[in-house]
């Protein structure tokens, strides 16, 4: 993926965009972090998959038409694939207990814009 100390960055930065007001935030709040992040997962072949969610929920911010109901379930697909890798990388260190965190915070995100 990235150094740990650059995952740990972007984990936070994100943790941060998803805490705030989702349903109203402006499409731009999530497209630079997502830019960033997906610069770091298309470099590892373990996280092509959550890279491509990922650019669906950027087309989907970027397209002036968002449709919650869409961008609810991208994030739910999300969740669930960042939960898997989380899995994947196992125990060790703190980088999988972060991605447990911003599954449930892409769980949340996506409620919230289903209940907007």
């Amino acid at each position: 993926m990235t150094s740990h100390e650059r995952s740990t960055d972007l984990l936070d930065a994100t943790m941060s965009t998803l805490k705030g007001d989702i349903a109203n935030a402006t499409p731009q709040s999530g497209t630079g972090i997502i830019d960033e992040w997906l610069e770091q997962l298309r470099k590892a072949e373990n996280t092509a998959d959550i890279a491509d969610s990922l650019e669906q929920v950027k087309n989907q911010l970027k397209s002036g038409q968002i449709n919650e109901g869409e961008l609810a379930q991208l994030l739910t697909d999300l969740s669930t694939k960042t939960q898997d890798l989380s899995t994947r990388l196992g125990p060790e260190g703190d980088v999988a207990t972060r991605l447990v965190a911003l599954s449930s915070a892409l769980q949340t995100a996506a409620g919230q814009l289903r209940n907007h």
